[in-house]
C-alpha cells in the first residue's frame, strides 16, 4: 500500500496534470481521466472540436473540450481495448505483464537521474501537457460494398510449410542466448536493413536483435522483384497501376517467407500461421513501404520495393482521387515517422506487433499469440526507454502510429477490392487470393 501511495505521489496524469490514481487503460492515470475514457469508449461517444484540435488540456481546462481531451488519452497511450464492454466493473486486465515492465522500467530510469545528480523541472512532470494532435488526413470518398466474383487464386497453405517446427518456450529461447551477448547476423552477412545511422544501442534488449535478425535482405529481395516487372513487361505494355500491383504481390510472398521464417511464428500451427497472415497482410504490407520511405527514401517521392522513385507530384496529377489520397495520407504518416526518427530496431518490433495480432479469432493458440505480442510490446516499450531516455512518451507515440498504419491498410484494401470489382487488378495472384480470405472471415 506505502509503494503505491508512493508511485501514486511522483506521478503526474500524462493527459491532465492531475495526481494519478492507478494503471489505468494502459498506463498511469488521474481518475478523472480514467472515468472519461471509460465514459467515452464505452457510450461510443463523438466530440467536435471549435479551435482546431489545439486546445491545451490541464487539470483547469481537462473539461472544455472533450474531443482534444479524448484524443490526448489516445496520444498517451491509453487503450482502447481494455475497457470492458459489457460495462461491469473492472477493465479487461490482460495488460499485468506491461503494467509491471513500465513500472519496473520508470523506477529504473528514476533512479539513475538520482544517481547521476539530475533533476526534473517541475512543470515538466506532466510532459504530455501542451501536445497537439491533428491528423491532417483527408476524407475518402465512400466505396461500395459487393461480392468478389469467384476466382481460383494460388493458396496461401501452398507456401506453408506442411510440418511442424520443434516448440521452443520463451524461457528456453532466452537460456540459450542469455550467454551469448548480442547476436552477430546470420551467416555471417549484415541485413541491408540495418543501416549504419542506426547502430544498435549497447543496452538492447535480446528480442529486439532476434527480430532484426528475421528481416530479409532488402537488395536481394529489390533484384528479384526487378526481374518479375521486366519479365511482366517483355510479355506487354502494362500500365503503372498493374506494374504497382505486381510490385505488391511479390512484396506480399516475401512478407509470407519472412513470417514463416521468424522467430515463434514457425511455432504455430499452419492454421493459425494463414488466420494470423489473412489479418494483417495489408498491415505488413503497408508497413514495408512506410519502413523503406522512411530509412531511405527521398522527400516529395515515393521508393518503391524495386529501388525506383516514383514522384508525388506525378502520382498527384495521375492518379484518381481515391489513390491520390490514399498517397497523401500514406505520405502524412511517413513525415510524422521521419519527425520521430524512427529506427530499424523500431520497425522490428512494430512488425511482430503486427503479425501477433491479439484480436484475431478462432485461434487454436491464442494464448501464444498473446504472449508473444506481449513481449514484442515490452521489448519495445524497453528499448524506447533505454535508448531515447530524453523523449518521454515515444512508445506511445509509435503505438499511434500503429493504429493509423491499420486504420489505413483497411481504406487501402478497400480500394484494391474496388478495382478488382471493375477488373484493373489480376485475379490469379496471392494478393487477390487475401483479399477473399480476409473479407470472407469479416
Amino acid at each position: 500500500m506505502e509503494s503505491r501511495q508512493a508511485l501514486c505521489l511522483k506521478e503526474l496524469c500524462p493527459v491532465c496534470g492531475d495526481q494519478v490514481s492507478g494503471y489505468h487503460y494502459g498506463l498511469l492515470t488521474c481518475e478523472s481521466c480514467k472515468g472519461f475514457f471509460k465514459r467515452t469508449v464505452q457510450n461510443n461517444k463523438q466530440y467536435v472540436c471549435a479551435e482546431q484540435q489545439e486546445c491545451t488540456i490541464d487539470r483547469g481546462q481537462r473539461k472544455r473540450c472533450p474531443s482534444c481531451r479524448f484524443l490526448k488519452c489516445l496520444h498517451v497511450g491509453m487503450r482502447l481495448e481494455a475497457v470492458r464492454a459489457d460495462r461491469k466493473r473492472g477493465g479487461r486486465n490482460k495488460f499485468g505483464p506491461m503494467y509491471k515492465r513500465d513500472r519496473a522500467l520508470k523506477q529504473q530510469r528514476d533512479a539513475l537521474i538520482q544517481d547521476g545528480g539530475f533533476r526534473l523541472d517541475s512543470g515538466s512532470s506532466t510532459h504530455h501537457r501542451n501536445l497537439t494532435f491533428t491528423t491532417g488526413f483527408h476524407p475518402l470518398p465512400m466505396i461500395p460494398s459487393t461480392s468478389l466474383p469467384t476466382a481460383q487464386p494460388p493458396h496461401l497453405c501452398s507456401l506453408l510449410p506442411s510440418t511442424q517446427y520443434q516448440s521452443t518456450s520463451f524461457s528456453n529461447w532466452k537460456s540459450q542466448h542469455s550467454n551469448n551477448g548480442s547476436p552477430g547476423p546470420r551467416d555471417g552477412k549484415s541485413p541491408s536493413s540495418i543501416h549504419s545511422f542506426a547502430p544498435p544501442a549497447p543496452s538492447m534488449p535480446q528480442l529486439v536483435m532476434e527480430f532484426l535478425r528475421c528481416d530479409p535482405d532488402e537488395l536481394q529481395l529489390q533484384s528479384k522483384i526487378s526481374a518479375r516487372i521486366l519479365q511482366e513487361e517483355e510479355n506487354g505494355t502494362p500500365n503503372t497501376f498493374s506494374l504497382m500491383c505486381v510490385m505488391a504481390d511479390q512484396t506480399l510472398f516475401s512478407i509470407v517467407e519472412w513470417a514463416r521464417m521468424s522467430i515463434f511464428f514457425k511455432q504455430l500451427k499452419v492454421d493459425d500461421q494463414m488466420k494470423l497472415l489473412h489479418s494483417c497482410w495489408s498491415d505488413l504490407l503497408l508497413l514495408d513501404t512506410v519502413c523503406r520511405n522512411v530509412l531511405q527514401g527521398r522527400e516529395n517521392s515515393l521508393l518503391l520495393v524495386t529501388g525506383q522513385e516514383m514522384e508525388l507530384s506525378y502520382v498527384a496529377s495521375h492518379a484518381g482521387l481515391t489513390l491520390a489520397s490514399l498517397v497523401q495520407r500514406g505520405q502524412d504518416l511517413v513525415e510524422k515517422l521521419l519527425i520521430l526518427k524512427v529506427d530499424p530496431q523500431e520497425f522490428a518490433c512494430i512488425k511482430f506487433l503486427v503479425l501477433f495480432n491479439q484480436d484475431v479469432k478462432h485461434l487454436e493458440d491464442p494464448q501464444f499469440v498473446e504472449s508473444v505480442h506481449e513481449q514484442a510490446e515490452s521489448s519495445l516499450l524497453e528499448y524506447t526507454l533505454s535508448t531515447y531516455s530524453h523523449l518521454i512518451g515515444r512508445f506511445a507515440h509509435l503505438l499511434l502510429c500503429l493504429s493509423e498504419i491499420r486504420s489505413l491498410s483497411t481504406l487501402a484494401e478497400d480500394y484494391l477490392y474496388c478495382k478488382h470489382l471493375s477488373g484493373g487488378v489480376p485475379c490469379n495472384n496471392l494478393l487477390i487470393e487475401m483479399l477473399h480470405a480476409k473479407r470472407s472471415c469479416a
